[in-house]
């Protein structure tokens, strides 16, 4: 459905919007330079009264834009191959409208949309949400505030005083939940369709922290979601039927629920509330809805007991009353702040989902993440499509407004009424650097792919969120995963825009000084137990009676309820007292930007040379924790740069070494963000460049503005925490030490002689031994707590080599614990519980005969 709006609105808008325009406040902080984004009034970080003007400008500015571009869009083709594709049309109205529009509007238009955009979706409906807010007040709270939420002081989400009993006045709806041009039900006149609120991304990715401030793009982790929907659920019953509460009560729903209909009928009159509901609510929803939609949405006494044993923070949005997937899983929500959109950042981090969004990392972009919850949220599961609404909001350039600023979102600044420990903070950035990075290794401390749920030992019930199937023909078909929602299965298939994981991907470090949810499911309340042991943690689980058990111990509901549990993640249990307090420290200080140079973190090779002799080589630069770069020389034994030479003993060879720090932005001549740099050489001197990244390829020069240099930035291929070279503890009989060298996906084992016995003295020589190749490396889950100790490793990384002389392939089995290389072929239990394997002690760096 195309708007026709007249250009005569256009100007009307612009002018509204120019004049309701307002500059960042002292006291606030901005994202981007035009919004303001965190601060301490709640309606000033809202900004509805200047948002809603900008969206306004923007969507009438898009519909003239088509009308007055018709006959070229006429000509590009509108056909996309499934909805997660965008068509010619899409793409090319986003590149010459939308990346084209002034920026302050765009982003402004997409705050609007953060808070209030409802995309035609389906919600809970309106006189339902009412009625309990009116006359529920108490139980619910202003704005459903005692259950997390924060009541919108704006005159948009007033709820009127209800007809028949005016006196009990108006009420405010809680930010996150809008006006939706969507419904509910399959009423046989579209007259009697039933209005619903919408979720918005403010209900689970808005805040006040602790230091006071509401902040855009922190988890909503005081939302009690999970237990509001169980109390929407009971309510209506206890109202009507007077259900009053049972013996065996998890935490008190029923309980809680009676006595809210009791302090509701001594407040506002014996039944009043009730006589309400049927007048006012019953009679809407029957007219708008047959016996089969009211099933869908409401939930089982089973399932509100569920959802009312669990805690703030979490939820899961694939169950009734939204579409339900079958399968109850807890997720924690996410801060959405720093999300990684640079192609160059992505692939130097190795990121192999690529923006990797979600818990289970499958997601690979923002627009299409959008576009699948707009599907997964339909009013019209079966025919969306049959929905001028639907139709028009489900184009990308629609929403994009929300994309730009979502990509905007940065993390809120450190609290000021508090100190840090900085020396404890930077010990801790050591001890990071040195033990997690094998994991956390993405730009803001998330892992740059999905682990499976054994890899770190939570419970695997989490993997069947969405219900997947298989389906043999995905991925070109080699097989995969798909959405168990057929809607969703048929409009997005796996690996077009995002795949079902079945996996765990941890998020990126946002304001850990405020957060006190933590794992998928939040079942951790403190950095304190997440590095600590999971037999120290205190589980926040409430017990939930069934028929054939009504009294169940904590560990009967864990075993029938493993969603709950708060295993998994043990990494820091042996570190010491002193150690975890500064890493606690480091991560609660933790910057996703903590070192410009960061975003340069990866390799950048430059084209192939061929030397007279038939070989190859490539110079790269490699950068590490934005903090040093090494200029090294790659050697290929062909003349393609495609066949890694080990035959050499040093390969890539280390020319030069830079230690760097990096200082002032600025924008050069072509457009690029670059940074002035202060590179430090071993021998104490000092140099000054400019360094940036265009399209792709590394730009830095000796003075002012950068110019490419012809490095390109390829897909990180090396492996944090086990990349490097190993030295053998052990002094073999014929005075020499075992070397294993692993860089960029190779493999060589080397022996190391020595000039002095016992292995001391010169190195006479190093020599090759044998050489590999691998794949991609996974962790293997090792044994449960019960056969290992605290401090042994618990798991091994599972390496699937081949020969480079193609003479055989081996399967190892290798695992890091400190500063050493345990290594071990086929048995894995033994290599890392035994500890019988091969160890290695890291080094640095070994001089070297050639």
């Amino acid at each position: 459905m195309l708007k026709k709006t007249p250009v005569l609105l256009a100007v009307s808008a612009l002018l509204s919007w120019n004049t309701a325009h307002a500059d960042v406040l002292p006291g606030y902080q901005s994202y981007n330079g035009f919004t303001n984004d965190v601060g301490p009034d709640l309606a000033t970080v809202i900004e509805w009264d200047v948002t809603k003007p900008a969206c306004d400008q923007y969507q009438a500015d898009l519909d003239q834009y088509l009308i007055d571009n018709a006959d070229v869009l006429s000509g590009i083709s509108d056909e996309e191959a499934s909805l997660a594709d965008l068509s010619d049309r899409e793409i090319y109205i986003i590149d010459n409208f939308v990346d084209t529009y002034d920026r302050q509007t765009l982003l402004s238009c997409g705050k609007y949309q953060y808070f209030y955009g409802h995309f035609d979706t389906t919600g809970a409906p309106q006189v339902m949400v009412d009625w309990m807010l009116q006359y529920f007040d108490d139980f619910m709270g202003p704005g459903m505030s005692n259950f997390g939420m924060y009541e919108d002081p704006n005159a948009v989400a007033t709820i009127p005083a209800p007809a028949s009993n005016p006196e009990i006045g108006t009420r405010q709806l809680p930010v996150g939940i809008a006006h939706s041009s969507g419904d509910f039900g399959n009423a046989a006149d579209p007259a009697d369709a039933i209005k619903v609120y919408s979720f918005t991304c403010s209900s689970c990715h808005f805040k006040q922290m602790d230091d006071g401030n509401f902040a855009v793009g922190i988890a909503s982790t005081d939302f009690d979601y999970a237990r509001m929907t169980a109390a929407q659920g009971q309510l209506p019953l206890s109202t009507l039927l007077g259900i009053p509460g049972e013996a065996h009560d998890p935490d008190g729903l029923m309980a809680s629920v009676a006595q809210a209909v009791a302090d509701s009928n001594a407040k506002y009159g014996q039944d009043v509330a009730k006589n309400a509901f049927l007048n006012d609510v019953n009679a809407v929803i029957l007219a708008g809805s047959v016996p089969e939609d009211l099933a869908s949405i409401q939930s089982t006494p089973e399932e509100q007991l569920v959802n009312w044993a669990t805690w703030p923070g979490v939820q899961d949005f694939l169950v009734r009353p939204m579409q339900d997937d079958g399968v109850h899983a807890m997720t924690r929500m996410m801060n959405n702040g720093a999300i990684p959109t640079d192609p160059n950042v992505l692939k130097q981090f190795g990121f192999n989902e690529q923006q990797g969004l979600g818990w289970n990392g499958g997601g690979y972009s923002l627009i299409q993440f959008i576009r699948g919850f707009i599907t997964m949220t339909v009013s019209d599961p079966d025919t969306p499509e049959s929905r001028d609404e639907y139709n028009y909001w489900v184009k990308e350039y629609r929403y994009l407004p929300l994309v730009r600023y979502l990509e905007s979102i940065d993390e809120p600044s450190l609290p000021t009424d508090r100190s840090f420990d900085t020396a404890a903070a930077k010990r801790g950035e050591a001890i990071f650097d040195s033990n997690c990075t094998s994991c956390h290794n993405g730009p803001g401390g998330e892992t740059s792919r999905p682990y499976a749920h054994a890899e770190v030992n939570v419970e695997a019930e989490h993997a069947n969120i969405y219900n997947p199937v298989w389906d043999p023909d995905a991925f070109d078909g080699a097989g995969g995963w798909e959405n168990g929602i057929a809607l969703i299965a048929e409009r997005f298939p796996a690996g077009v825009t995002g795949e079902v994981t079945r996996k765990v991907k941890a998020p990126r470090f946002i304001s850990l000084w405020d957060d006190r949810t933590y794992l998928h499911n939040g079942s951790i309340d403190s950095l304190e137990s997440l590095l600590g042991c999971a037999a120290d943690r205190t589980s926040y689980a409430t017990v939930i009676p069934t028929a054939e058990n009504p009294n169940p111990t904590m560990e009967e509901h864990l075993a029938a309820n493993p969603i709950f549990s708060n295993k998994g993640h043990e990494f820091g249990c042996s570190f010491s007292a002193e150690d975890r307090a500064d890493l606690i420290t480091f991560l609660q200080t933790f910057k996703t930007n903590r070192n410009e140079g960061n975003k340069y973190n990866g390799q950048f090779d430059s084209v192939c040379h061929v030397r007279n002799n038939g070989t190859s080589y490539q110079l790269n630069l490699t950068f590490r924790h934005g903090n040093n770069m090494a200029l090294m020389t790659k050697h290929f034994s062909d003349g393609q740069c495609a066949d890694f030479d080990t035959s050499l003993v040093n390969n890539p060879s280390v020319a030069l070494n830079w230690d760097m720090q990096v200082n002032d932005t600025f924008i050069n001549s072509r457009g690029y963000e670059s940074h002035n740099v202060t590179y430090t050489h071993p021998d104490g001197t000092v140099d000054q460049d400019t360094i940036a990244l265009e399209d792709g390829q590394l730009a830095n020069a000796v003075e002012g503005d950068p110019e490419p240099r012809g490095l390109f930035v390829r897909h990180r291929t090396d492996y944090p925490g086990l990349n490097g070279l190993w030295l053998n503890d052990e002094c073999r009989v014929d005075n020499a030490r075992g070397m294993v060298v692993i860089q960029d996906g190779v493999r060589v084992d080397k022996s190391v002689s020595y000039s002095g016995a016992d292995c001391s003295g010169d190195v006479l020589s190093v020599v090759n031994v044998d050489s590999w190749t691998f794949e991609d490396p996974e962790w293997t889950l090792v044994g449960t707590h019960d056969t290992y100790s605290i401090s042994a490793p618990k798991y091994n990384m599972h390496l699937k080599m081949k020969s480079t002389d193609a003479t055989g392939n081996w399967t190892q089995f290798a695992n890091v614990t400190d500063n050493t290389l345990h290594l071990m072929f086929n048995n894995y239990f033994a290599a890392s519980i035994n500890g019988n394997g091969e160890h290695y002690t890291r080094i640095s760096d070994i001089l070297t005969a050639q």
